[in-house]
């Protein structure tokens, strides 16, 4: 039976400038359509050039985005990479491998660093609401939510309802004009080298919006996209492009799954194959996550492990990625980078949705997954 695998580099190496990417077809006799991908498939997909030998290869400058193959890239990245060939009418598809990219700051010089009691944070659920508010650093949007019985647990837990009109847009606190935010944010005080875990449990309204991408005939509005609802993320200072984590709705193909919430990567994490995390909506139910993160801007130092509770145990429990494994290298901060925060949110684009609603809780920053995890299903999942 036909075969295709990578063969250079090899997994778990180091890459650096230009490099060949090669891949080899074991068996068969008529092989055609061979491509290398990098990363992910849309930007990443390249026809591969036959060299003999059932051996094929495609250039790769990892000093370049993906995206354009111009523009520098912002930071070294781990990138997985597969191959796919047709061979005798059938189509083979080799495992993941995954290297990193070394071209800029290799991180020797950086502190270990590891957890700090000052990092020690949880929002206040159990008060009023003037009460957790002062218990975070910021809050936008503070007038749109309320502190009520857990709809799913009742009076066991106080959790925050957020509804997020479309008029809140025009309120004096909003950043933008072309965004409405809701925004409630931990201590800013998060630097390179720090190990914390961060938990929180969100829930959709049962009316909870689909979000579209541009020209998709089943959006009801039209061929407009809708954008991105965030719902969580780690972030902070100088506000360079994106959030280097944040978990939102945002399908950007017709093709990807309705109704999902996803980490994906980003300006600084560009080598993943698909949404490093994909969580579906569970509207009207609960969703606990807890996220263990080293941060740093090198990625031979910086890492992350995500821990998810929808209902299936009584405490969040470990989620692998596309290659098992569960603790997987990330940048997390740019050399620039001031301390950053955690922050939970309703942020999406203007002239998308009337109203948007969740239910949140258990925000906290934590040193162990047990400690930040929100048990919302303490007790098991309710019918």
């Amino acid at each position: 039976m036909a075969s295709i695998a990578i063969i250079s580099p090899l997994t778990e190496s180091k890459v650096s400038g230009t490099l060949n990417v090669v891949a080899k077809v074991t068996g068969g006799t008529k092989v055609s359509n061979v491509v290398i991908i990098i990363g992910v498939p849309e930007f990443g997909t390249r026809e591969a050039k036959g060299v003999g030998g059932g051996k094929y290869y495609v250039a790769w400058n990892t000093t370049r985005k993906l995206v354009d193959n111009v523009t520098p890239t912002p930071s070294d990245g781990v990138f997985w990479i597969r191959a796919r060939a047709v061979v005798d009418g059938v189509t083979v598809t080799s495992p993941f491998i995954g290297v990193a990219t070394a071209n800029r700051f290799q991180g020797d010089s950086l502190p270990t660093g590891g957890w700090r009691s000052e990092l020690a944070w949880a929002a206040k659920y159990d008060g009023t609401l003037e009460q957790w508010k002062q218990s975070h650093s910021a809050v936008v949007g503070a007038k749109y939510a309320q502190l009520v019985n857990d709809p799913v647990l009742g009076a066991a837990r106080k959790v925050l309802k957020v509804s997020m009109p479309e008029s809140a847009r025009y309120d004096a606190e909003q950043p933008t004009k072309t965004t409405v935010r809701f925004q409630s944010s931990s201590r800013r005080n998060i630097v390179e080298g720090d190990e914390f875990c961060v938990g929180f449990a969100f829930m959709p309204s049962t009316d909870f919006p689909t979000v579209y991408p541009k020209n998709d005939p089943a959006n009801p509005k039209g061929p407009d996209a809708t954008g991105y609802i965030a719902l969580f993320q780690f972030y902070g200072p100088p506000y360079v492009q994106g959030s280097p984590l944040v978990l939102h709705a945002d399908r950007r193909l017709k093709s990807e799954p309705l109704d999902e919430f996803v980490i994906r990567g980003n300006e600084l994490n560009a080598g993943d194959p698909w949404p490093y995390l994909s969580l579906p909506y569970r509207r009207g139910r609960w969703t606990d996550v807890v996220l263990r993160i080293h941060v740093s801007r090198s990625i031979s130092k910086g890492w992350i492990e995500t821990y998810v509770n929808q209902g299936a145990a009584t405490t969040v429990q470990p989620v692998p990625f596309v290659n098992g494994a569960h603790r997987v290298p990330r940048v997390l901060a740019r050399p620039d980078s001031e301390a950053f925060r955690t922050d939970m949110q309703i942020y999406r684009v203007v002239n998308r949705f009337p109203v948007v609603s969740m239910w949140h809780a258990g925000h906290k920053v934590a040193r162990t997954v047990a400690e930040a995890d929100p048990r919302s299903y303490r007790n098991g999942a309710k019918p």
